[in-house]
């Protein structure tokens, strides 16, 4: 089995505020989302071996209050470009490279990626992606590459 949590960052200071997009911080609406969507999916998402992330401030914050929700060393959360940048097939490339070993996931990235990325994975998602918007799937797979090919059954969403 393979568990995979996508969540899009949390609300963030308006583009310009603080320096570049990249350099956009978390405004507390948006750690208080952060820690609000976490504490509801402590309850249905398994602790990931591996949390990923965009390494833009927002969403490295955002990955960060997940990982000391579930107890991991905030230090442990991987960042790749390719989440900041890329298209939902990129973020598929980036699950597909991991080491298959590995159970559970969290990615954290931004829309219009992740919302993509969820709506390939289950197509039966219809829902908005808003801020701090997560959802958790549960895959009968061996290889992180397969997820595309396995109907996922929906283990969590928020909101």
């Amino acid at each position: 089995m393979k568990y995979l949590t996508v969540v899009r960052h949390a609300e963030a200071e308006p583009f310009g505020w603080n320096g570049s997009d990249f350099e956009r911080n978390l405004t507390k609406k948006g750690i208080n989302d952060a820690e609000r969507t976490v504490r509801k999916a402590l309850h249905s998402v398994s602790v990931p071996q591996i949390l990923a992330a965009s390494p833009a401030h927002r969403a490295l914050q955002t990955a960060r209050i997940f990982a000391s929700a579930f107890r991991i060393s905030p230090d442990a959360v991987l960042t790749d470009m390719l989440i900041y940048t890329g298209s939902a097939s990129d973020l598929l490339q980036v699950i597909a490279h991991w080491d298959d070993a590995l159970e559970s996931a969290v990615l954290v990235g931004h829309n219009p990626a992740v919302a993509e990325l969820v709506m390939r994975l289950y197509p039966q998602f219809a829902g908005a992606f808003p801020t701090c918007a997560a959802c958790s799937l549960a895959f009968r797979a061996e290889r992180w590459r397969e997820l595309v090919e396995t109907p996922p059954v929906l283990r969590f969403q928020s909101p």
